[in-house]
């Protein structure tokens, strides 16, 4: 689709080369010759653009360089050097110009997103693009006239500028320039018409029966009064011809209404093609925002989760007047620290997730170690997990689940072994866990929620969300070698990679 523009330019080029029409029908063979002689030279052009577009900021300049400048230039030179292939490829500085001017719109359609709101964006609607037109119309127009003597009686005119005579004669550029302004403002305001009161308010209410019925009656009663005041300007005072699309001094020419109804037509498509984009801008935007509000809301629930249960082991060793309770307090201090400062950020390292990973755990040794076997093996150097990022507390909720559910509702000795692992960006978390014998009958869904419904449900919500087809998340129950119950939990994701720092 990124293409479809500069295909466009290709169908335009081909058409307007077309200079053999008898009794109205259109050389074909000449077409079709066209055509392909437009997309051979549009194939180099297309690729550099595609290079561009999947480059970083540098390759994509050199790209779009290479393909906008250097094979324009070493087309030309090829034709003006090489007479056989000026004939075979007969494409002229034109075709280059179509192609620039797309391009500039694309740049400047891409620059301006629907997320960005900035001054230009909200000045950039249709409605003043249309009348930046009529105003540089008008202008053109006026300096095309100003420049010549009694235009309206020496038609047909040339388009030529005298820079000279218009600076000279600036009341008279001036008033020829009101007077088409006001000509080009009559189709505008039928243009106008018909987006803010046919479309938005008719067609948007009614339905299209009605939209036709009052648009074209409106359109037939106004035209003419319309033709009658175009018809009291200076320029239209000659007895021969007139700057109406009849060109006579009769409002009521049917070419009048003609012109009216054809800028109505073509107005429609334009106004709800453009009214389809901005409504799915908007539909797009609000998506994202439901989105952001949607995971702020979920990691706000673990935080809170785990901060109670990391309190309640705080309490229970002070109790106990505990030796590691001071420790156990230095452990909750970093453990708060990432929650506030990292918890609400889209994204950090690796290694400072494993980090707050390592403090949970160690606290939790502290609390079960006479009960349960605990192991937490990590399978990457600091290196690696230094280049990744993840979003923050996504692992650990695998982990409370365990405790949760595993060793703080045994009586019995449990274990739970916990398996870190990196493969170039593919990162694994393995967690296996005992089951208490009294849980036994139940099923795995026993572990999928935590307290107040935070658990693995909350978890897969937010991959969902934040990893969309970049994740794996499996649980199951199962029998270890032992004829054992355990609960495995499986989580992989593609991480993002970050490039190192430079030092």
């Amino acid at each position: 689709m990124q293409l479809a523009p500069y295909l466009a330019a290709v169908v335009m080029f081909a058409w307007s080369s077309i200079d053999n029409v008898y009794l109205g029908l259109i050389n074909w063979w000449h077409f079709i010759v066209a055509l392909l002689t437009a997309l051979l030279v549009l194939c180099p052009l297309a690729l550099c653009k595609l290079q561009s577009l999947n480059s970083n900021n540098r390759g994509a300049f050199v790209w779009w360089c290479a393909g906008f400048l250097l094979v324009p230039v070493l087309h030309f030179i090829l034709t003006q050097n090489i007479p056989s292939y000026a004939s075979a490829v007969p494409i002229t500085h034109q075709f280059f110009i179509w192609l620039w001017v797309i391009e500039a719109i694309m740049l400047l359609v891409n620059k301006f997103k629907p997320s960005e709101q900035t001054r230009f964006q909200q000045w950039f609607t249709m409605d003043n693009v249309l009348l930046t037109i009529v105003a540089c119309l008008s202008f053109f127009w006026a300096l095309v006239f100003n420049s010549i003597d009694d235009p309206m009686h020496n038609q047909p005119i040339h388009v030529l500028v005298d820079v000279k005579r218009n600076l000279n004669n600036l009341d008279i550029l001036l008033g020829y320039f009101l007077q088409f302004f006001m000509i080009y403002g009559a189709i505008f305001a039928l243009y106008w018409l018909n987006h803010h009161v046919f479309i938005n308010r008719i067609m948007a209410k009614f339905g299209v029966l009605h939209y036709l019925w009052v648009a074209i009656s409106v359109t037939i009663v106004i035209t003419p009064i319309a033709s009658q005041i175009l018809l009291l300007l200076p320029l239209n005072s000659n007895a021969d011809f007139t700057l109406l699309p009849s060109g006579n001094h009769n409002p009521f020419d049917v070419w009048n209404l003609r012109i009216a109804l054809l800028a109505l037509a073509c107005s429609l498509p334009l106004i709800l093609a453009f009214k389809w984009q901005q409504q799915s801008a908007l539909l797009a935007q609000s998506q994202k925002e439901k989105i952001r509000a949607e995971l702020k809301w979920l990691q706000q629930q673990i935080n809170p989760h785990f901060l109670f249960n990391t309190l309640n082991n705080i309490y229970s060793l002070v109790l106990t007047k505990a030796e590691q309770a001071p420790q156990s307090l230095l452990q909750f201090a970093n453990l708060l620290r990432f929650v506030v400062y990292k918890g609400g950020q889209d994204r950090v390292t690796l290694a400072q997730e494993i980090n707050y990973l390592k403090d949970y755990v160690e606290l939790q040794k502290m609390r079960v170690s006479h009960k349960a076997d605990i192991r937490f093996d990590i399978e990457m150097s600091e290196q690696e997990s230094e280049q990744h990022k993840i979003a923050p507390l996504l692992l650990v909720v695998i982990l409370e689940n365990s405790f949760k559910h595993g060793v703080d509702v045994s009586d019995q000795n449990s274990h739970l072994t916990v398996r870190l692992t990196l493969d170039k960006s593919r990162l694994t978390l393995y967690c296996v866990n005992s089951v208490d014998a009294r849980i036994k009958e139940t099923s795995a869904q026993s572990f999928e929620v935590s307290d107040g419904g935070l658990g693995l449900d909350n978890l897969r919500r937010r991959l969902t969300l934040m990893y969309s087809k970049q994740h794996s998340l499996k649980t199951k129950l199962s029998a270890n070698q032992l004829g054992e119950e355990q609960f495995e939990a499986e989580l992989i994701l593609t991480l993002e990679a970050q490039a190192p720092a430079q030092g």
